[in-house]
């Protein structure tokens, strides 16, 4: 099994994690669709070059996260799956992954728009509204967390794409923006990190 994309993605980080919290044997890639040369692979992997991507031990291709936490979670089995299989269980923790999902699109909006535009074509009322749109998705999620972790006595991927969201959020927020108040995310991430699994994918 081949994982593609560099950790400094959250979407390859968080299957980064859980491969190594299913305890899959797996290569890791590193390509990214920026460099040139690197895009050439990738492209061979996924024709859209975009990461992550992931080639089955059968050889078959899967792009886009969501697609291959599924793939991972039916290999496993529902007894190891960190998303449950059905019921209000199911539901809670997707839930809180379509708000960390949502709220890091947002963020890695506001950091190609500051990290690709020059400087004078920078829109900052829509950099505003990204960087907002981020703080407000987080702070739900931080209001419907639970403890130990996000849904209680268990680690499901919702403290997974979290913990990966939140690391690339707060690394890449600018300093002169509202800062995210979230303390038990942050104390979630911190505790999570501490896992070899996080770990070992952390690019910070």
């Amino acid at each position: 099994m081949i994982l593609v994309g560099r950790f400094g993605s959250p979407f390859v980080r968080r299957v980064g994690i859980t491969l190594r919290l299913y305890g899959i044997a797996h290569e890791h890639r590193p390509l990214s669709g920026a460099v040139p040369e690197e895009r050439i692979e990738l492209q061979k992997v996924n024709p859209l070059a975009r990461v992550p991507a992931l080639v089955t031990d059968d050889g078959e291709a899967l792009v886009d996260s969501a697609t291959i936490l599924d793939y991972l979670d039916r290999l496993v089995g529902p007894e190891k799956a960190l998303t449950p299989a059905g019921g209000p269980e199911r539901t809670k923790v997707m839930a809180l992954i379509g708000l960390a999902v949502g709220a890091v699109e947002k963020s890695i909006g506001a950091y190609y728009e500051l990290g690709r535009r020059p400087a004078d074509k920078v829109h900052k009322p829509w950099l505003d509204m990204l960087l907002e749109q981020s703080k407000d998705g987080f702070e739900a999620v931080e209001n419907m967390a639970a403890a130990p972790w996000l849904t209680g006595e268990r680690m499901t991927q919702a403290d997974v794409s979290t913990v990966a969201f939140l690391d690339f959020a707060m690394q890449n927020r600018p300093a002169d923006s509202s800062p995210l108040d979230c303390p038990k995310l942050t104390a979630l991430a911190k505790r999570a990190n501490e896992m070899p699994e996080f770990a070992e994918t952390n690019p910070y």
